[in-house]
C-alpha cells in the first residue's frame, strides 16, 4: 500500500511553504440551544438544520435536526430517553479549501478542523492514478489515518507533527488568500506497510471520527516509511527496495519490501542480494521481511538476530515464506454461550474463549500450514492441513501438474482429502492470521461472517494415494479413516437443521410418473474453523466456516399419494421412500438399565441413520454434548414405557433393598422420581401402555408386583396416580407383553407352578376388562422377547429367543395360528423388542448368548430374516428398550 503526500499534509509547518488557500473559510456558528456534534449511545450525529419539530417529528425537545454520521442524508431529532449522551462539539468546525496544481491537472483539497475535539481532516479528490483520499489527524491519541481505495490505514502520528499548529497555519493561509506557487511545493513519498488488521473492539477504542469514517471498510494498522522518489518508483514497478536500515556494532539489518497489485498475477522482483522471486500466488498487499545483510556465523556477527533470515538467502518463494510467516500463531476468539464454569443458577452469561492455532511447518520440502480449531459447545474439533509442492507452488496446473490431495480436513475420526482450489491462497491465509492476531487480543462474533458447507464422500483413497500424502496429514490421521471429498455449500437453515439433528433433502430430480428422486442428507460430525476474509473491501476479519461431514442416500418421493400411492414402489423399488426415512429419523431408540456382570444404570439413545443403521447419540445438555445421564438406580428386569410424553422406567431387580420407584426422563436430560408403585417389582416386571381410556390419556399397566399372586397396577394422570387394577387370569412368571392396538395387549407367560411344556398366551382388552385365551406357544421360552408387527397381509405377534433358544415363532392375529419364524442365528436370552417404522419393523435389542450381546437386529415386513442394524455401546440383557419421538428427548447431537 502506498500514497503520495504533498508536503502540506505533513511538513507544512517545517518548510514554511507559501500556500495559496482559496478564501472559503467558514466562520464557526452555533444555533442557540443546539450542540453541533453530539453522541447518543454509541452513535454520533451532526447538526444540519434548525426547523420546527414540534408536530412533524413526534414532539422532539428542540428544533435541532441532525444527520447520523454513518448514514448520510438521514434526519433525526431528539427527546428525553434512556440512552447516555453528551455534546462532543458546541461549534461547527473551521472549513477551508486549497487549490492544487500538479502538472496540467488541478484539483481542490478540503481542510476541516474541529478545535474542540482537536481533529484535523483533509480530503483529497481523485487525480492522476490516485484514488480519493481522506486523512484524519488527532494529536491526543496520536492518530494518523488515511482512507483510500475503500481501505482505512491507521498509523502512528509522527512525533514532529503538531495538529493544532498545522490547522492554525491553514487558517492563516486562508486569511492571506495567496496564490499558488508551484515552485515552492515539496512532495514526500511514503510507503504504508501493512502491519495488522483491527476488529470491532479495537475499532471502538479509536477516535470517533475514525470510527465513523471507517465504519464499513477494512481498517488496518500500517507503518509509514519515508522513501525517495527513485525508490518509490521502483517500488511501484514491483521491485524490491531496502528501507529502515538498522545497524549495530557488529550487524547490519535491512527491511526488504515489494508490492503486488491485488488484481495482478505474476509480479516479480530482482533481489539485489542475488536470485529472483515470483509472487505469482500472493494475491494482495505487500510483504516486508527484515533480514540480516552479509550475515555469517562467528564473533563478528554476534550482534545479529539469529531468528532473522540472511538477505542473501531470499532467492525463491520458499525462502521468502520461511522469512515472512512465523512458526505458530494462536488466535483467541470469543464466542457466545455459557461458560462451563458458570452455573445457570448464577444467571451470569460469560463469554467462551477458544484458541485456534496455526502452525507453519518448514521442516519438509513440501511446506505446510495447519490450522486447528478446538471442540466447543456443540461443535467438534477440526484440523485443516494445506501443503505446497516441493518447488513452492500450491496449485495443480499453474507451474506444473502432479500436485493433488494437498488439503485435508479432519473431522471426528475421518480425514477428508481433496485438492486445494485454485482460488485459495494458503500464504495469504497465514499472513492474514498473523495480521489479525497482531491487531487484536480477542476477536468476537462481530468480526466474523458465517458460511456453511458439507463434505460429500467421493470414496476411499488408493494405497498409493495414501502413501503420497504429506507427512503432516499422515501424522494427524494415524488412527483415522481416509475419504476423498468434495466441499459443497449449503444454506444457514440447512446447516442449522443438520446441527440440530434433522435431515435435509437436496437435488430434487423429477422422475417417471408421479415420483421425484431426492438425496437425504444427515449429519455425522460438525466442526468449524476461521480463516481471514478474502474480501479486501469488507471490515469483517474472519470467515467462520461451519463444516458438516455427512451421510447421504437417494430416496424417492411420491408427489401426489392420493392419485399414485405406489409410484415409488412401482418405479424405484431400489430406493427407500423419503417419508419413511424422515419418519425413522424423527424417532429414537431409548435403552436403559439391564445386566452385564452386574446391574446397570447406564442409558443409551440411538437413532436410525439414513443408511438404516442405528447409532448411539449424545444429547445436548447445558450447551454441550454428553452421554445421556444414568438412571438414578442400577437395576435389571425393569420395565418402561413412553408415559405422559416422556420415557419412564420402573425399577425391577436391584441389589439390596427393593425399590418401588418409577423415574421419568425429562427433556432437559434430568431424571425425576415420577411416582412409587404400591408393590415393588422385586423379581422384575413387564408392562404395556394403552391409548386414551376412561378419561386417562395413557394408562400404564404394570405386571410383576405380586409374583405369587394375580394383582397388577394401572397408573395414569399427571401427576400419576394408581387408577385401576387388572386381575391376571393365572399366577404366572414374569410375562412378555406387547401392545396390539389402543385397547388390546398380548400377554404370554409360563404358569406357576411350572409346566414342563406349556406356555400360555392371552389377549387382554382394557375396554371390556376381558381376557381371551389363545393357543399355547409352540415352545416354552424363559426370558423371551415379544412384539407386534404389521404388513399388507395383516398383523402378527413375534416371539423370539429365550434361554438356550435361537428360534422365533409368529402368531397370526387373524387366523389365531402359531408358525415358526426365522432363526436369530444365536441363542438370545433376555432381549428387548421394540416396534418401529409405524409398526412395520421389529427391533431385538441386546440379550445374552454365551456373553451379553450388543447387537440390534431388525425383522422387516416380510418376516423372512433378521438383519443386524447396529450395536449398543454397552452389551446388556434384561434391559428396558423403548421407541421414543425425538421431540420428547433432549436435543440429539450429531
Amino acid at each position: 500500500m502506498y500514497s503520495r503526500l504533498h508536503i502540506l499534509l505533513f511538513l507544512l509547518y517545517l518548510k514554511n511553504a507559501a500556500l495559496d488557500v482559496f478564501h472559503e473559510t467558514t466562520a464557526a456558528f452555533a444555533t442557540p440551544g443546539c450542540c453541533y456534534e453530539k453522541q447518543v449511545g454509541t452513535e454520533r450525529y451532526v447538526l444540519v438544520n434548525d426547523e420546527d419539530t414540534a408536530t412533524a417529528h413526534n414532539d422532539c425537545n428542540s428544533n435541532c435536526v441532525y444527520e447520523k454520521k454513518t448514514a448520510p442524508s438521514s434526519r433525526y431529532c431528539f427527546k428525553a430517553g434512556n440512552d447516555p449522551f453528551h455534546c462532543r462539539a458546541e461549534q461547527e468546525p473551521t472549513r477551508s479549501i486549497l487549490p492544487i496544481i500538479e502538472g496540467n491537472e488541478s484539483f481542490v483539497q478540503d481542510i476541516i478542523f474541529q478545535k474542540e475535539t482537536g481533529v484535523l481532516v483533509l480530503k483529497v479528490p481523485p487525480h492522476k492514478d490516485y484514488t480519493e483520499s481522506v486523512y484524519v489527524f488527532e494529536e491526543k491519541s496520536g492518530t494518523s489515518l488515511l482512507k483510500t481505495g475503500d481501505v482505512c490505514q491507521l498509523a502512528d502520528l509522527p512525533t514532529h507533527f503538531n495538529v493544532s499548529a498545522s490547522a492554525e497555519r491553514f487558517e492563516s493561509q486562508a486569511r492571506m488568500n495567496q496564490g499558488d506557487n508551484e515552485s515552492e511545493k515539496v512532495t514526500s513519498f511514503v510507503l504504508k506497510t501493512r502491519d495488522s488488521r483491527l476488529g470491532s473492539r479495537r475499532r471502538a477504542e479509536l477516535v470517533p471520527d475514525v470510527q465513523d469514517l471507517c465504519d464499513d471498510v477494512p481498517l488496518v494498522k500500517t507503518k509509514d516509511l519515508l522513501v525517495n522518489e527513485t525508490e518509490f518508483e521502483k517500488f511501484k514497478k514491483g521491485e524490491v527496495i531496502f528501507v529502515e536500515r538498522k545497524s549495530s556494532r557488529r550487524c547490519l539489518m535491512h527491511k526488504s519490501c515489494t508490492i503486488v497489485d491485488p488484481s495482478a498475477c505474476g509480479w516479480g522482483w530482482v533481489n539485489p542480494a542475488g536470485g529472483g522471486l515470483s509472487f505469482h500466488e500472493v494475491s494482495a498487499g505487500s510483504i516486508c521481511v527484515t533480514c540480516n545483510m552479509n550475515f555469517t556465523a562467528g564473533p563478528l556477527n554476534q550482534g545479529c538476530n539469529r531468528t532473522l533470515c540472511n538477505c542473501t538467502e531470499i532467492i525463491d518463494k520458499n525462502s521468502l515464506v520461511d522469512c515472512s510467516i512465523v512458526s505458530q500463531v494462536n488466535s483467541t476468539i470469543e464466542i457466545e454461550g455459557w461458560n462451563d464454569t458458570t452455573t445457570r443458577q448464577q444467571q451470569q452469561q460469560e463469554p467462551i474463549l477458544i484458541t485456534q492455532s496455526m502452525v507453519y511447518n518448514r521442516n519438509y520440502e513440501r511446506r505446510s500450514i495447519t490450522i486447528s480449531s478446538p471442540a466447543h459447545k456443540d461443535i467438534g474439533a477440526l484440523d485443516v492441513v494445506m501443503h505446497a509442492h516441493k518447488d513452492g507452488w500450491w496449485h495443480n496446473g499453474i507451474y506444473g501438474d502432479g500436485l493433488e490431495n494437498n488439503k485435508m480436513m479432519k473431522l471426528g475420526n475421518t480425514c477428508f482429502i481433496s485438492t486445494l482450489n485454485a482460488n485459495v491462497f494458503p500464504v495469504d491465509i497465514a499472513i492474514g492470521i498473523q495480521e489479525i492476531k497482531k491487531g487484536n487480543d480477542v476477536t468476537t462474533a462481530h468480526d466474523e461472517v458465517d458460511t456453511h458447507a458439507i463434505l460429500r464422500d467421493l470414496g476411499p483413497l488408493t494405497r498409493a494415494e495414501e502413501i503420497g500424502l504429506h507427512e503432516d496429514i499422515q501424522s494427524r490421521c494415524l488412527d483415522s479413516n481416509f475419504k476423498k471429498n468434495v466441499e459443497t455449500p449449503i444454506t444457514k437453515i440447512q446447516s442449522d437443521d443438520l446441527k440440530n439433528g434433522k435431515i435435509i433433502f437436496r437435488n430434487s430430480v423429477p422422475s417417471r410418473s408421479n415420483c421425484q428422486l431426492q438425496t437425504a442428507v444427515a449429519n455425522t460430525d460438525t466442526g468449524c474453523w476461521r480463516y481471514p476474509n478474502p474480501d479486501n473491501k469488507s471490515k469483517i476479519l474472519w470467515v467462520h466456516q461451519i463444516i458438516h461431514s455427512i451421510t447421504e442416500v437417494p430416496c424417492c418421493l411420491t408427489q401426489t399419494e392420493s392419485e399414485f400411492p405406489t409410484c415409488c414402489q412401482d418405479n424405484h423399488p431400489e430406493y427407500r421412500e423419503c417419508k419413511d426415512i424422515m419418519a425413522a429419523w424423527n424417532n429414537a431408540l431409548f435403552v436403559s438399565s439391564g445386566y452385564d456382570s452386574a446391574t446397570l444404570s447406564s442409558v443409551e439413545i440411538l437413532q436410525e441413520g439414513i443408511d438404516g443403521n442405528y447409532k448411539s447419540k449424545q444429547v445436548n445438555i447445558k450447551g454441550g454434548c454428553f452421554a445421556p445421564p444414568d438412571l438414578p438406580l442400577a437395576t435389571s428386569s425393569a420395565t418402561g414405557s413412553l408415559f405422559n410424553g416422556s420415557p419412564h422406567v420402573c425399577v425391577g431387580y436391584k441389589d439390596g433393598e427393593p425399590s418401588s420407584k418409577c423415574f421419568g426422563f425429562k427433556s432437559d436430560g434430568s431424571w425425576r422420581n415420577a411416582f412409587n408403585l404400591t408393590k415393588p417389582l422385586t423379581d422384575g416386571g413387564s408392562s404395556v401402555t394403552f391409548g386414551a381410556w376412561d378419561g386417562v390419556d395413557t394408562p400404564w399397566w404394570i405386571v410383576g408386583g405380586e409374583p405369587s399372586g394375580v394383582g397388577t397396577e394401572v397408573w395414569g394422570g399427571d401427576p400419576p396416580a394408581e387408577i385401576f387394577n387388572i386381575t391376571l387370569p393365572a399366577i404366572i412368571h414374569t410375562p412378555c407383553m406387547a401392545k396390539i392396538n389402543e385397547y388390546e395387549a398380548f400377554v404370554t407367560a409360563i404358569p406357576k407352578p411350572d409346566s414342563d411344556s406349556s406356555q400360555f398366551a392371552w389377549i387382554f382388552n382394557i375396554q371390556t376388562n376381558n381376557w381371551t385365551r389363545l393357543p399355547d406357544t409352540l415352545n416354552q421360552r424363559v426370558g423371551s422377547a415379544c412384539g407386534v408387527i404389521k404388513n399388507i397381509t395383516g398383523k402378527y405377534v413375534v416371539l423370539a429367543g429365550g434361554w438356550e433358544s435361537s428360534t422365533t415363532e409368529i402368531f397370526n392375529l387373524e387366523t389365531k395360528n402359531w408358525t415358526m419364524g426365522p432363526s436369530l442365528g444365536v441363542d438370545t436370552f433376555g432381549g428387548s423388542m421394540v416396534s418401529v417404522s409405524d409398526g412395520q419393523e421389529l427391533l431385538l435389542v441386546g440379550g445374552y448368548s454365551t456373553a451379553p450381546l450388543s447387537d440390534i437386529r431388525k425383522l422387516g415386513p416380510s418376516m423372512s430374516s433378521w438383519e443386524t442394524v447396529g450395536q449398543l455401546d454397552k452389551a446388556r440383557y434384561d434391559a428396558v428398550a423403548l421407541g421414543v419421538p425425538v421431540g420428547d428427548l433432549p436435543p440429539l447431537c450429531p
